[in-house]
C-alpha cells in the first residue's frame, strides 16, 4: 500500500493528512497549532497524532504553507537590500518608503540588450559595505535584464566577493531575471527584494520539514507546493521562496476541488491571518499573468488569481478611540489587519490570564488604539532582543516570557501611553499580542469550542461594556459582519473575472415582495465596473443587511475551506444566492490540496527582429533570441526559430529530469505567436511559451 502525506503550515494551524494513492481516500487527518518562531514544533505535534503504521508506508510528502504570505503581510521578513541598476528616471521606483535599504546605480541595457551605460561597480561596493551589517541578503534588478542579464550577474558576483569572510559564506544574492522573464524592472526588483527577505524564513521552514521526516525514518520524496498550483523540489523552493507566497491558498483551492468533486468551483479559505478567494475552472486553477499582489507589493510571480483580505480567525478586534460617544458600534469597532493570539487560546495555555482579566482592565477609552485595548496582553515571542532603544528596552523589560502582562502592568509607573513603542516591539517580532478575535466570537456563540469558552465570554463582556451593548448581541453582529466581508470578497472576485472573460457567473436577483426597493440600489445591480469605488461601496451596502433586499446570485458552487469556517455557512447563505458547500475534511483541505499539485515548468523565450534605418530604408540586420539567463544572435530567422524551439523543450526536459520525472511521463506543450507591426512585414517578435506537466501523486 502506497500512501502520501500532505502537510500545510499556516499562520495558526499546522494540518496533516494521509491519503491512499489508489483509492484517493483520506485515511487520517490531524491539526496542531503552528509554533513560532520555529515551525518544527507544530509539524512534530501534528505528525505525532498520525498512526505510526500509516506513516511507515508514506512514499511522498508534499507541503504547502502560508508562512511566506503572512511574513510579507506582516512585514516581518529578514532585512534585505535592493540594488537597482539603470537610469533612475526610467526605473520609476516609487516605493522608497516601503523598501528600507536600497540604492540606484548607473548601468543597464536597452530593449535590444545593448549596454546603455557601464555598470557602476564602485557605487555597488560602497553601498554593500555601508549596509552589509544591517541585512542578511541582497536583491539586484537591472533595466532590461530580461534582454541581457550581464549587469545583474556581474553585480551578484561582486556582492558575493565583498560579503564572503573566511569560512563564513557570502550573502545570498537574488537577481530579478532569475525569477521573471517579463518586462518591468521595478516589479522584478520588488520580486527579487521579497525573495531575499524570505530566504531565511523559508530555509528554516524547509529544514524543519526535512529534519522531521528524516528523524522519523521516512523514506519519502519531499515536494513543496508553489503559488501557481505546481509542486517543486526542496532545492528550488529554498532558492525561490517568493514562488510560495500564495502556496497556502493554492493548496486550499486544489483541496476544495478535490474534496467537493467539482472541477469548477469558487473557494474561500478562512485562515488565522487572512481570507482568500480563488477559483478552479475545468480542473485548472485560474492563473493571473499580471503577477501576484500581496501586502501592497506587485510582483512578477505567476500565481493563482485571488482576492485576499487581512481578515482571519485570529485578526484583532479593537475599539477605536475617536467619536465614541456619538458613533455607532459599526464605527467604534474594527477588524484587523494584524494577527494576534485569541484570548480563549491564550487562557487555555496560561490559566492565570483569566484571573488577571477578572480583577482589572485598562479603562481609559480615550487612549485606545490598535495596541492599547481593554482586553490586551503582551508576552515575549522568544526571539533575541537586539539593538533596542532605551525606551524600547524599558517597555520590553516589563513584558515577561512565561506569563502574559496586562496593559495596566505595562503602564503602572509610566506618565505616557507607550503605543508607538509597543508597535515597534510587535513589528520586530519581539513580543506577541493577546486579545479579542473572531475565534473568541465563535466560542461565545457556541459555534466553536476548541479552547477556553469562559475566557472568550469574559473578553466579549469587557469589550461590549465599552460599546454600550450586550456581549452576545455584539458577537452576533461581529459574526454577521465577518460573513458579510466574506460575501463581498466573493462578489468582487467573480465580478472582476466576469469583466475579464465575459462570463456570466454572477447576476443580481431581488425578492418579489420588495421589488420596488430595487431603484435604491441601482448601482449595485450592474457589476460592469468592478474596480470602481461606487461598485464596491454598493456591494458593501447590499451585503451589510441582515436580510438583504437584493441578493447576488453566483452560478458556480462556493466551497468553504479552513478551521471553523462551517460556522459561517448559514450567514453566508443569507447574504448570497449560491450553493454553499462544506465537504468532508474541509478543515484540512489545504493539506489535501498540497498533494493534488503537479510538477510543472513554464519557459518563455522570444525571437526579436533587429532592424536598422539607412537612407530612410528599413533593413533587417539580424535576429536575437532572448531566453532565461541569456541571449543569442542569428543571421537567419529560421535558424533563430529552430534554436528557440529546441532550447525551450531542452530546458523543460532538463527541469523534469532534475525533478526525477522520466521523459515518457512529461506532457509537453509549445505555444508560438507572431507579433507584427504591419501586414506583409516580418514579425516584430515571435513569442514562445513552453510548458511541461507531470502528474504528482494524483
Amino acid at each position: 500500500m502506497k500512501l502520501s502525506l500532505g502537510i500545510d503550515t499556516g499562520g495558526t494551524y499546522t494540518d496533516a493528512v494521509i491519503v491512499d494513492n489508489e483509492s484517493k481516500i483520506v485515511l487520517q487527518s490531524a491539526k496542531s497549532l503552528t509554533t513560532y518562531p520555529d515551525p518544527i514544533g507544530g509539524i512534530r505535534h501534528v505528525l505525532d497524532k498520525m498512526p505510526a503504521d500509516l506513516l511507515e508506508n508514506v512514499s511522498t510528502v508534499s507541503v504547502s504553507t502560508t508562512l511566506s504570505t503572512n511574513t510579507v503581510l506582516e512585514n516581518t521578513g529578514e532585512a534585505a537590500a535592493l540594488i537597482l541598476i539603470g537610469d533612475s528616471k526610467l526605473l520609476n521606483f516609487d516605493d522608497q518608503k516601503a523598501v528600507q535599504n536600497y540604492v540606484i546605480v548607473s548601468g543597464g541595457h536597452d530593449h535590444d540588450g545593448t549596454e546603455t551605460a557601464p555598470l557602476d561597480t564602485k557605487a555597488i561596493e560602497e553601498y554593500v559595505f555601508s549596509v552589509k551589517d544591517k541585512v542578511s541578503a541582497f536583491a539586484v534588478s537591472s533595466y532590461f535584464s530580461i534582454r541581457n542579464p550581464e549587469h545583474e550577474l556581474s553585480a551578484k558576483e561582486l556582492i558575493q566577493k565583498l560579503t564572503a569572510d573566511g569560512e563564513k559564506p557570502a550573502y545570498p544574492v537574488v537577481c530579478g531575471h532569475e525569477l521573471a522573464q517579463s518586462l518591468g524592472t521595478y516589479e522584478r526588483g520588488v520580486t527579487a527584494y521579497l525573495n531575499a527577505m524570505l530566504l531565511p524564513v523559508t530555509h528554516r521552514f524547509v529544514n524543519a520539514v526535512v529534519s522531521e521526516i528524516q528523524r522519523r525514518g521516512l523514506k519519502a520524496d519531499i515536494k513543496i507546493l508553489k503559488c501557481n498550483g505546481a509542486v517543486s523540489g526542496i532545492e528550488e523552493a529554498m532558492e525561490k521562496p517568493v514562488e510560495s507566497i500564495f502556496s497556502g491558498p493554492a493548496a486550499s483551492l486544489l483541496g476544495a476541488s478535490f474534496l467537493s468533486g467539482r472541477d469548477t468551483c469558487l473557494m474561500i479559505d478562512v485562515g488565522g491571518t487572512s481570507s482568500d478567494v480563488s477559483m478552479v475552472e475545468n480542473g485548472f486553477p485560474d492563473i493571473s499573468d499580471a503577477g501576484a499582489v500581496v501586502g501592497g507589493w506587485r510582483t512578477k510571480v505567476r500565481a493563482i488569481r485571488m482576492e485576499t483580505t487581512a481578515l482571519g480567525g485570529d485578526s484583532q478586534i479593537w475599539i477605536r478611540h475617536h467619536s465614541l460617544s456619538d458613533s455607532t458600534v459599526q464605527d467604534k469597532i474594527k477588524f484587523g489587519p494584524r494577527r494576534i493570539i485569541p484570548f480563549c487560546r491564550a487562557a487555555s495555555i496560561y490559566p492565570s490570564l483569566l484571573d488577571s482579566l477578572k480583577e482589572r482592565w485598562f479603562a481609559d477609552r480615550y487612549r485606545f488604539s490598535e495596541f492599547v485595548q481593554p482586553v490586551r496582553f503582551y508576552i515575549r515571542s522568544g526571539n533575541p532582543a537586539e539593538g533596542l532603544t532605551a525606551d524600547e528596552q524599558k517597555i520590553y523589560n516589563k513584558i515577561k516570557d512565561d506569563v502574559p502582562v496586562s496593559m495596566n502592568d505595562i503602564m503602572w509607573d509610566l506618565s505616557y501611553v507607550p503605543a508607538d513603542i509597543l508597535k515597534s516591539l510587535v513589528s520586530k517580532k519581539l513580543v506577541n499580542m493577546i486579545g479579542f478575535t473572531p475565534t473568541d466570537v465563535l466560542h461565545v456563540l457556541g459555534d466553536y469550542n476548541e479552547f477556553d469558552t469562559e475566557a472568550a465570554v469574559l473578553a466579549a463582556r469587557i469589550t461590549a461594556s465599552f460599546l454600550d451593548t450586550d456581549h452576545t448581541e455584539l458577537c452576533r453582529y461581529l459574526k454577521q459582519s465577518f460573513a458579510s466581508k466574506m460575501a463581498q470578497e466573493l462578489v468582487y472576485f467573480l465580478a472582476e473575472k466576469g469583466l475579464a472573460d465575459n462570463s456570466e457567473n454572477i447576476v443580481v436577483t431581488s425578492r418579489s415582495d420588495v421589488f420596488s426597493a430595487r431603484s435604491q440600489f441601482e448601482a449595485a445591480i450592474d457589476p460592469n465596473l468592478p474596480s470602481s469605488k461606487p461598485f464596491r461601496e454598493s456591494v458593501k451596502m447590499v451585503l451589510s443587511f441582515k436580510k438583504p433586499l437584493l441578493k447576488y446570485k453566483l452560478n458556480i458552487p462556493v466551497v468553504l475551506i479552513g478551521g471553523p469556517v462551517k460556522a459561517f455557512a448559514d450567514d453566508l447563505g443569507d447574504l448570497l444566492d449560491a450553493e454553499i458547500l462544506t465537504p468532508d475534511h474541509f478543515e484540512v483541505g489545504n493539506a489535501v490540496g498540497a498533494l493534488v499539485g503537479k510538477i510543472a515548468k513554464r519557459i518563455d523565450i522570444s525571437v526579436r527582429t533587429i532592424q536598422s534605418e539607412s537612407h530612410y530604408v528599413v533593413k533587417t540586420s539580424g535576429f536575437l533570441v532572448y531566453f532565461p539567463g541569456g541571449r543569442r544572435a542569428f543571421v537567419k530567422r529560421e535558424e533563430a526559430l529552430e534554436f528557440a524551439r529546441a532550447l525551450g523543450k531542452q530546458m523543460i526536459m532538463e527541469y523534469m529530469e532534475k525533478e526525477s520525472v522520466p521523459p515518457e511521463k512529461v506532457d509537453f506543450k509549445m505555444f508560438e505567436e507572431d507579433v507584427s507591426i504591419s501586414k506583409g512585414a516580418l514579425p516584430f517578435m515571435t513569442k514562445f511559451v513552453f510548458e511541461g506537466f507531470a502528474k504528482n501523486v494524483f
